[in-house]
């Protein structure tokens, strides 16, 4: 939960303590619900906290008469970083400007560090994108078969 002013809000004056649970009830216990509860919905959802370490959220709130607002949420496998809060669009998309190489780098260096550990594991990207070439190849192997001969028959049979 974030203490009273841990969370930021963008405002003209630069960044101020603000607090997501300012209006939860006491001891709450389901963030995500608490957050619907809100008016809070999933913008954009990037990386994976969980099996990559590091993720970012935007949600968005539309409020009526007024432009929707937004709150990235910065995250890794046991940690959230304090909610930031904007009033707009163009806004938000700069702060996901900002956190966007940070993700590229954590992602490519998790990808890198998992083919190059030589451990088999049956949840890891290099497994995963194995498969799915398998998969791929055995799902249409036949149809490349059938085009390639139809390239290959002598034009004099058309």
């Amino acid at each position: 939960m974030a203490d009273n002013g841990r969370d930021l809000h963008w405002t003209s004056g630069g960044w101020k303590p603000y607090n997501v649970f300012a209006d939860a009830p006491e001891g709450f216990t389901d963030v995500e619900e608490y957050m619907e509860s809100q008016g809070w919905e999933t913008f954009l959802d990037l990386g994976s906290g969980e099996t990559l370490g590091f993720s970012l959220r935007v949600l968005v709130r539309h409020v009526k008469d007024a432009h929707p607002e937004y709150l990235v949420e910065v995250g890794g496998a046991s940690t959230v970083a304090p909610f930031l809060k904007v009033d707009d669009l163009p806004t938000a998309m700069d702060l996901l400007a900002r956190w966007a190489p940070a993700l590229h780098a954590h992602s490519v260096a998790h990808l890198v560090d998992d083919l190059s550990t030589g451990m088999i594991e049956h949840t890891g990207i290099a497994e995963t994108v194995a498969a799915r070439a398998a998969w791929g190849v055995e799902a249409r192997m036949p149809v490349m078969a059938r085009q390639r001969a139809n390239l290959d028959r002598p034009k004099h049979l058309d």
